[in-house]
């Protein structure tokens, strides 16, 4: 790791999601996980979603996609009022959308009707805030007007309040919206679906006992992302969990200096005139980060005696006088976000976001279960596979469950074609909530299929994981393309081409690897596969590699190029299963074995 980064913990998003669902649920209210904080991140979606969110609330068209296309199908909520042009785009791509623009429901009632659909809307009503929202006296005239339009139904009424006047929730406020909502149901004659009760900041409420009945949703985005840390600031919710996301960045510099600047004063680089007090000599440090990635002001130092000082656009100074352990230069200091630092370093494109999983050391044994079609059954007895990786402390066992298989196991499975990566895949998918997938192969398998027919071809097994073509077999939401990396690729057809720049996936060219290096690009490649997953796929296909004599792998990658891929992936720990194809009846028998070999580097074994 070189250079800030923002470390966000699934495990605690998830744990967070869930402790705000399940007191919720209590009092019959339903959750919307908020992402907008973590640019539509889908790692964060996913563990939203696992901790039992009713759905997602977003606010940015970007991020909407980003999520679907990662194959995240729960509802979503458009938390902003879109612009006239985009308002088609909200009938195609979201469940329901927070308005409170007349023109603009009519011109989403508009587009709904010509499409053929009827599109929810929530209205917002502005109680004080001065943020979005209809004024109430207001809000009988413009429901009247909005029941007569065809394309739009009022699936609910919701406010918001905190975010722009800093107004608090309450009973009265949030008794009002109530109010509002049998107002409506009163003048459409149909209950409402939805009376939203605002976000994080209306929980106090809720635990307390004193949120108004009737109000059965929240948007909650910073309670389950920072624990509460602002919600709660006293006293805190001691069931959530803090440092969700925390930031760090590197030392670059300690020494000690005068505490007051030198010199005659004028004003910073950003327009202020700074006041230091005089406190003599201080021992100073600097990080490599600053305004132009971060709200300085709402960093909080974890490590003891560390006091932020001011930053300039790239350059973070902090008090370490008093610091245990005294920090060095090499070393990083660790910081707690404010929700307003914490969306500007998740913006920035100079702060590395690397969403994680606390998961579980495992200590025991290590586990592999082999299946392979019959041609390649036979190649992998005559090579030996699986004495061979017992030889490497691996207990070579049969699945009891296929579908639940013990901690620790990993899935080798072979066969003639790229189409037992799919199988494989599958597998991964059904025991696993999330995985990457490192392709290593000479085509991208992205072609897009016929229209008629569910047969897969060869070169379309990735598209179908992905869903591209809308036929059974996708694997989504569990493999998402932003976890996906192509290593080796030769051949991209211009139909592939197009797929591989409308996608996420990310693709690494023999041309890549002559210029950085394979240990760079797997480095990459792993860290792509790894990023919020539990883990990832390897699937290898002989054709990446060049073989002498064997035309199938010409100009691909070297015997000892394909070696330090696996031993990459051996070294990352990362490997969840691995599926080889080529194996057939008519495969070059030493082509077979330098395959199995390749197989015994993924799986670890070493010269000494």
């Amino acid at each position: 790791m070189s250079g800030p980064q923002v470390a966000i913990d699934l495990g605690r998003i998830e744990r967070n999601a869930r402790t705000v669902v399940e007191r919720c649920a209590q009092s019959g209210i339903k959750v919307f996980g908020v992402t907008k904080g973590m640019c539509g991140m889908p790692q964060v979606a996913r563990a939203m979603l696992r901790g039992g969110v009713a759905g997602i609330a977003e606010s940015r068209f970007e991020n909407i996609r980003r999520l679907r296309d990662s194959g995240i199908n729960a509802p979503i909520m458009l938390l902003r009022s879109p612009p006239i042009a985009r308002v088609e785009e909200v009938v195609r791509t979201v469940d329901i959308s927070l308005q409170s623009e007349l023109s603009i429901i009519r011109e989403i009632a508009r587009i709904a009707e010509r499409m053929g659909r009827v599109h929810d809307i929530m209205l917002m009503v502005d109680l004080g805030d001065l943020r979005e929202g209809i004024w109430p006296n207001d809000l009988v005239p413009t429901v009247e007007q909005i029941l007569e339009m065809k394309g739009v139904r009022i699936a609910g009424i919701g406010t918001n309040l905190g975010c722009f006047g800093a107004i608090l929730p309450t009973e009265e406020n949030l008794g009002q919206l109530v109010a509002h909502a049998y107002k409506i149901e009163r003048l459409s004659g149909k209950s409402l679906d939805w009376i939203s009760g605002g976000a994080s900041s209306s929980l106090p409420l809720l635990l307390e006992g004193r949120l108004p009945a009737g109000i059965n949703n929240l948007r909650v985005g910073e309670a389950i992302l920072q624990g509460g840390l602002e919600t709660f600031r006293d006293p805190p919710w001691e069931a959530l969990e803090l440092d969700a996301c925390r930031l760090t960045a590197d030392i670059i510099e300690v020494k000690k200096k005068p505490s007051r600047p030198i010199g005659q004063s004028g004003y910073d680089a950003f327009g202020n005139q700074p006041v230091f007090p005089d406190e003599g000599d201080r021992l100073r440090a600097i990080t490599n980060i600053g305004r132009e990635d971060v709200l300085v002001e709402g960093l909080m130092p974890i490590a003891k005696g560390v006091r932020v000082l001011g930053a300039s656009s790239d350059h973070l100074l902090l008090d370490v006088q008093d610091a245990d352990p005294p920090p060095v230069v090499g070393g990083r200091l660790a910081f707690r976000m404010s929700y307003g630092a914490m969306l500007l370093a998740m913006t920035s494109e100079y702060v590395e976001k690397a969403p994680m999983h606390d998961v579980e050391d495992y200590s025991g044994r290590k586990m592999v279960s082999i299946s392979a079609e019959p041609s390649a059954a036979g190649i992998l007895a005559r090579e030996a596979t699986g004495a061979r990786l017992e030889a490497m402390n691996f207990d070579v066992v049969e699945l009891a469950d296929a579908e639940r298989p013990p901690s620790g196991l990993i899935r080798l499975t072979a066969g003639a074609d790229r189409r037992i990566a799919h199988t494989a895949l599958a597998a991964t998918a059904r025991a696993t909530h999330s995985f990457g997938l490192i392709w290593i192969d000479s085509i991208a398998a992205l072609m897009p299929e016929e229209i008629e027919g569910i047969d897969l071809p060869e070169a379309s097994v990735l598209a179908r994981m992905l869903g591209l073509d809308h036929k059974p077999g996708a694997l989504q939401p569990q493999l998402s393309p932003e976890n996906i990396v192509i290593v080796g690729l030769r051949h991209a057809d211009p139909a592939e081409a197009r797929v591989l720049a409308d996608s996420r996936v990310s693709a690494f060219t023999m041309t890549d690897i002559d210029a950085t290096g394979m240990g760079e690009v797997m480095r990459e490649a792993i860290h792509i596969a790894s990023s919020g997953t539990q883990g990832f796929h390897v699937a290898y296909a002989p054709e990446v590699t060049e073989f002498a004599g064997w035309a199938a792998g010409s100009g691909g990658l070297t015997v000892r190029e394909t070696h330090q891929a696996m031993e990459a992936v051996a070294l990352s720990g990362g490997l969840l299963s691995m599926s080889v194809s080529g194996f057939t009846a008519d495969l070059e028998p030493r082509i077979a074995t330098d395959a199995v070999s390749f197989v015994m580097s993924a799986f670890g074994k070493r010269i000494l």
